[in-house]
């Protein structure tokens, strides 16, 4: 009995190295899709995913610094706390996506869609956001790319 409590323990520590799933990262790289999975924590600087569909994902903790993910799909997914800072968000749709506590800093979000996203705690300084589709964004405590502190919505 004690053996197999020790074989568990290592189990679990083995798999706590890691977040996410390494059976869906390898998805993501090769098909350039991973809807629905966990990429949590997945170290993604400076990839090019262009058009991914990360949809209904769990992405928190994910690093995407400068990372190509134009025209990516990030609808409904969950991002508390990514790192998306210099990352080339160009017409990426983030319909309902939830960008709490994210390091948006520098990032391109020209064209995104963020409709009905949650940005609370999320830092945009420096982010260019033209032409983005941004109704009914909740914004609190967000820090916007001129600096200032929004807190419309809280």
């Amino acid at each position: 009995m004690k053996s197999m409590v020790i074989i568990t323990a290592l189990s679990l520590c083995s798999t706590a190295a890691y977040a996410y799933e390494k059976i869906y990262l390898k998805r993501l790289l090769e098909q350039n899709q991973c809807h629905h999975c966990d990429l949590s924590e997945a170290p993604l600087e400076e990839h090019d995913l262009q058009g991914a569909d990360m949809s209904e994902a769990n992405l928190k903790g994910i690093n995407l610094k400068n990372a190509n993910v134009k025209g990516a799909w990030f609808t409904h997914s969950r991002m508390h706390g990514a790192q998306l800072e210099g990352a080339d968000l160009t017409n990426a749709l983030m319909d309902y996506t939830q960008l709490i506590d994210a390091n948006l800093k520098n990032a391109n979000l020209n064209g995104a869609h963020l409709i009905f996203s949650d940005m609370s705690g999320a830092d945009l300084t420096g982010a260019s956001m033209q032409g983005a589709h941004d109704r009914g964004i909740k914004f609190c405590n967000t820090t916007m790319p001129d600096g200032s502190i929004n807190n419309d919505g809280c």
